[in-house]
C-alpha cells in the first residue's frame, strides 16, 4: 500500500494544475471575490433628488434631514443628493431617484387628523436603488414618530393631562431571550454561532468535489490508460491498490478542506460579516471535513469501478455531487429538526446529512448528537469503502466484468 500511495502522490505532485485548482484557487478565488465585490459596490454612485414642492420650513426640515442621512447611510457608496425648491413637473433623471415633497406637506403634518404623501421615484432593477429607496423609508418612518409625539403631546396639553409619549405609543415591547441546549440562557452570542454554524455546514461542499474529481480518473482514466492493470503485476493487491488511491484522494481532499476554510473565514471577514466558532464547533467541523473526504472517495471509488468510461463515471459522480450540493445548501435556510418525521428519516439516509447535522448540532452545545452524527457517518463511511472493495475486482478492474 505505501508503494501505491507514494505512487499516487507523486502523480499528484506533478499535477500542477489540479493542486492550483484544489488548494491555492480557493485562497484566492474568494477573498479576491469578497475584495473585487467590496472594491465594485464601494465605486458605486447614485444621484438623489428631494423635490420640496411644499417650500414650507417644515418641509425644508425634512428633506435637509434626510439629505444627512442619505449621505451617510451607505458606507462607502457616493451618494450624490441635491434638494431641488420651487420647481413643478420635476422630471426625474433615468438611474436616479427623486423623493418628492407635495404641496400642504406642512399643513397636513400639522393638523392633528392630517395625512401626506411622499413620492418615491426609483427606477427598476438596480439594487443600489433599492438600497436607497429603503433608506428614504427609514428615515421617514422616524420622522413620522417625531410628528405622532407631537400631535399627542399637543392633544394631552389640550385634554389637562399628563402622559409619557414613549410608553403611550409603544405600550407593549418584545424582548427577545435565546435558550441553548439544556434550556440554559444561550444570549446573543450563541445566535451568532448557530448562524456560523450554517455557513460552516454549507462549506462541507467545498469538500467532496476534489475526492470526486480525483478518484474517478485515478480509477477509470488509469484503466482507459491501460496502466491500472500494470499495478496488478507489482504483487500489490487490488485492496492495496484501493487503499492508496483512497488515501491519496483523502489528503487532497484534506489540503483542499484546510484551503477551503481558510478562505471562507477570509472570505467573509473581509466581506465584514465574522464567523464566530466555538471549540466544540471547529472540532466538529475538522472531524466532519475528514469522515467526508473519506466518505466521498467511497462512493466514487464504487461508481468508478462500475463505469466503462471516464465520462459514465464521472456522469455518476456528478448526480452525487448535486446531492452534496442540495443537502449542504438547504443547510442555509432550512432547520432540520422542525422537519416531519418521514422527511428527516428520509434526509438521514443521505450520508452528507449528518456531517452537516454534527456541524449544527454541535454549535449549540450538544456533544450527544454530535457524537450520534459523526457515529453514523463513520458508518456510512466504512460501509461505502466495503462496498468499493467488493466492486474492486481484478477481472472488474482490466475486463469490468
Amino acid at each position: 500500500m505505501k508503494t501505491i500511495l507514494w505512487k499516487e502522490l507523486l502523480d499528484l505532485s506533478r499535477d500542477y494544475k489540479t493542486l492550483a485548482y484544489v488548494v491555492v484557487l480557493p485562497l484566492v478565488a474568494l477573498p479576491g471575490l469578497a475584495l473585487f465585490s467590496g472594491g465594485l459596490y464601494s465605486a458605486q454612485s447614485i444621484d438623489v433628488y428631494i423635490v420640496d414642492a411644499d417650500g414650507s420650513e417644515l418641509s425644508s426640515l425634512f428633506a435637509e434631514g434626510l439629505s444627512r442621512y442619505l449621505e451617510g447611510g451607505l458606507p462607502g457608496v457616493d451618494v450624490n443628493v441635491e434638494i431641488v425648491r420651487g420647481v413643478e413637473g420635476f422630471d426625474t433623471p433615468f438611474g436616479s431617484i427623486a423623493v418628492v415633497i407635495p404641496e400642504g406637506f406642512s399643513s397636513g403634518l400639522e393638523d392633528l387628523d392630517g395625512r401626506v404623501s411622499i413620492k418615491l421615484v426609483v427606477t427598476p432593477g438596480s439594487p443600489l436603488a433599492g438600497q436607497v429607496a429603503s433608506l428614504v423609508e427609514g428615515y421617514t418612518s422616524q420622522f413620522e414618530r417625531a410628528v405622532v409625539e407631537s400631535r399627542v403631546s399637543r392633544l394631552a396639553d389640550a385634554a389637562g393631562v399628563e402622559v409619557d409619549v414613549d410608553n403611550l405609543l409603544d405600550p407593549l415591547e418584545v424582548e427577545r431571550e435565546y435558550i441553548g441546549f439544556g434550556g440554559g440562557a444561550a444570549g446573543a452570542r450563541g445566535e451568532a454561532v448557530a448562524m456560523s454554524a450554517r455557513v460552516v455546514a454549507f462549506s462541507l461542499f467545498f469538500v467532496v468535489n476534489p475526492a470526486i474529481v480525483f478518484v474517478s480518473d485515478s480509477i477509470v482514466g488509469e484503466r482507459e490508460r491501460r496502466t491500472l492493470e500494470k499495478l496488478l503485476l507489482t504483487g500489490a493487491s487490488r485492496l492495496e491498490i484501493l487503499a492508496g488511491k483512497m488515501a491519496a484522494a483523502a489528503a487532497l481532499g484534506l489540503a483542499a478542506a484546510a484551503a477551503d476554510s481558510l478562505a471562507l473565514v477570509a472570505f467573509f471577514a473581509l466581506s465584514g460579516f465574522g464567523l464566530l466558532l466555538t471549540p466544540l464547533l471547529v472540532v466538529s467541523w475538522a472531524a466532519s471535513s475528514t469522515l467526508l473526504v473519506v466518505l466521498t472517495a467511497g462512493i466514487t471509488a464504487f461508481i468508478s469501478a462500475r463505469s466503462e468510461t471516464i465520462r459514465s463515471a464521472q456522469s455518476g459522480s456528478f448526480i452525487v455531487l448535486m446531492i452534496a450540493l442540495a443537502i449542504y445548501f438547504s443547510a442555509l435556510v432550512v432547520d432540520y429538526s422542525r422537519l416531519p418525521f418521514w422527511i428527516s428519516i428520509a434526509l438521514q439516509a443521505i450520508p452528507f446529512t449528518h456531517a452537516s447535522l454534527a456541524v449544527i448540532k454541535a454549535s449549540v452545545g450538544d456533544l450527544m448528537a454530535t457524537t450520534l452524527h459523526m457515529t453514523v457517518l463513520a458508518g456510512f463511511t466504512a460501509l461505502f469503502i466495503a462496498a468499493a472493495a467488493r466492486e474492486f475486482s481484478s477481472e472488474r478492474i482490466i475486463l469490468l466484468k
